[in-house]
């Protein structure tokens, strides 16, 4: 997992810019006073050398001995009971929400400008979202009633993000439609590594990438310096975050509908014969295993023991349409959300369906809130809170309205993994992607958002 830090792109000391070399004002800091490059070195971002194995080991490490941040999978942090869920929704809103009073409302955090997709726990007391407003965005928790604060703004390219994930080192991954896996900095905001291959090759002779798919629907952190990606282009693949390079060869789980997809969908590779990756889930298991589901209406177990060669040890039929999310509910428990309106409990060690939920509207994500009680983000913009083993709803027939639109997902934290030992004190700044790069993609997300702003502002009916 560890083999030492990439070759640094950056040196020493901090080079000159073609505009600052032309500035007759410009007066470059003295190498020696300049705080923030001698920063970036010390946090992996430029010198000579590469790190050590030892060395890049040293910059995961933790006070506490085990932490959610480097070990997300560990079972005591997936199957704890949670004190606050988060649920985000297409009303451009993120919400909080006490599990031990009531599912009271605690606050509100808005400032995205378009549908929110995916919002998760951060470093303890944070939240950390993606949204199709072409940004991912930190906040910061507060008192119950106050409003959410926005600590920083990321604009990342200019197409819709479609997930997001912590990483150790203060860093995140994300991905979207542009079709290009990210590594980026939480510190300073810089694109560490931009991952394009689901866009540019793929199995069968690239024939996804030349049908045009490739877009990133769901990024996994697995363990480690390791995160997991699932694709429009049906396959899963496995990167070094420090590297931003590939382990092992893409791997296709999902094989599509077959002959059931009916006749006008016979002949049609993209959907007779695979399926898009829609979500990654773990599975209490180290990082050792995790699930994914497709629009091919499957689950697929994966054994992510060898990073060189993960492969799918089991899968089957979920839904009688496509399954839009899947969950960890238990030790050998995960639920699926289905385009059939229905939400369902397996035991994933055998296949087997457990119990089944029916739901107004297609519900896109849930979360586990104990042993047997789960919350439901849903279609028709409520949140329901379940117990699957009495077949009971705990708040009301089929929940609460949450939010103003369908809600996108769901998420717990803990307050006592808010404990400034699980994480790590120094940002990771190990990166192969130079600022100009980066500079250009941002600029390309604030002109587009402009030209958005613009229309709205101008419509007339």
């Amino acid at each position: 997992m560890f083999r030492g830090g990439p070759q640094p792109i950056n040196p020493l000391a901090r080079p000159l810019r073609n505009e600052d070399a032309f500035n007759l004002r410009f007066k470059p800091v003295p190498p020696e006073d300049d705080e923030d490059w001698l920063e970036l070195i010390r946090c992996g971002g430029a010198g000579e050398v590469a790190d050590t194995k030892e060395e890049q080991i040293a910059r995961y490490a933790t006070e506490a001995e085990k932490s959610p941040e480097a070990n997300p999978d560990l079972t005591e942090f997936m199957l704890s009971k949670p004190d606050v869920i988060v649920t985000c929704s297409m009303d451009y809103l993120i919400k909080t929400w006490d599990v031990n009073d009531s599912y009271r409302p605690l606050q509100v955090f808005e400032g995205h400008l378009n549908f929110v997709n995916v919002v998760v726990p951060c470093r303890g007391d944070n939240l950390l979202s993606c949204s199709d407003d072409y940004t991912c965005r930190l906040w910061k928790l507060g008192d119950t009633g106050s409003p959410g604060e926005l600590l920083m703004t990321y604009w990342i390219h200019g197409f819709p993000i479609k997930s997001v994930c912590e990483l150790p080192g203060q860093r995140a991954a994300c991905g979207g439609q542009d079709k290009i896996v990210r590594i980026f900095s939480l510190v300073t905001g810089h694109t560490l590594h931009r991952i394009t291959d689901h866009g540019v090759c793929g199995p069968e002779d690239s024939y996804f990438q030349k049908q045009g798919c490739g877009a990133v629907w769901s990024v996994l952190h697995l363990r480690g310096n390791i995160i997991v990606s699932g694709s429009e282009d049906a396959t899963v693949r496995v990167w070094d975050i420090d590297t931003g390079k590939a382990l092992g060869s893409a791997q296709i789980g999902h094989l599509g509908w077959g002959e059931e997809i009916g006749a006008t969908g016979l002949g049609w590779k993209l959907s007779e014969r695979f399926g898009d990756v829609w979500k990654l889930c773990h599975l209490g298991k180290d990082g050792n295993q995790f699930a994914s589901c497709s629009y091919d209406r499957t689950i697929c177990i994966w054994d992510a023991s060898d990073l060189e060669n993960v492969r799918v040890i089991r899968s089957w039929k979920a839904a009688e349409n496509g399954v839009l999310n899947v969950s960890l509910m238990g030790k050998c428990h995960i639920a699926s959300c289905g385009s059939d309106k229905e939400v369902k409990i397996w035991n994933f060690e055998t296949g087997e369906l457990v119990h089944k939920i029916q739901t107004r509207g297609i519900a896109s994500a849930v979360a586990m809130i104990d042993e047997h009680v789960i919350a439901i983000a849903g279609g028709d913009a409520t949140l329901r809170i379940y117990d699957w083993s009495k077949g009971k709803d705990l708040t009301g027939t089929h929940g609460f309205y949450a939010h103003d639109m369908t809600l996108r997902s769901v998420a717990k934290l803990r307050h006592s993994d808010q404990a400034q030992s699980n994480w790590t004190t120094c940002p990771i700044m190990y990166q192969s992607c130079k600022w100009p790069e980066c500079e250009a993609d941002s600029i390309v997300a604030l002109e587009q958002m402009r030209r958005v702003m613009k229309n709205s502002l101008d419509f007339q009916f």
